[in-house]
């Protein structure tokens, strides 16, 4: 029985990602080939990834910092007997 589920969840998966592929492909290829985004979309600088990434970088590092003063602070709070 787990087989056939493991089986039954691979082929709904390969559809999937056949269905999510052939629905990309049309919306950004015309019948010719041709594409259809601008020449100004498809010529991207790295700048805004760049940017979006080291925006990143510091939310993640600051969700990090006050995850382990929250840590600190519990830590701390047990030591001396609060409830």
């Amino acid at each position: 029985m787990r087989m056939v589920r493991t089986i039954g969840w691979g082929l709904a998966g390969s559809a999937t990602t056949m269905l999510v592929r052939n629905a990309t492909r049309r919306a950004m290829y015309t019948e010719e080939g041709r594409t259809r985004l601008p020449n100004a979309a498809r010529r991207r600088t790295g700048a805004g990834i760049l940017l979006l990434a080291a925006l990143t970088g510091a939310t993640l590092a600051l969700a990090d910092v006050l995850q382990e003063q929250r840590k600190r602070n519990a830590q701390t709070r047990d030591e001396l007997g609060f409830a």
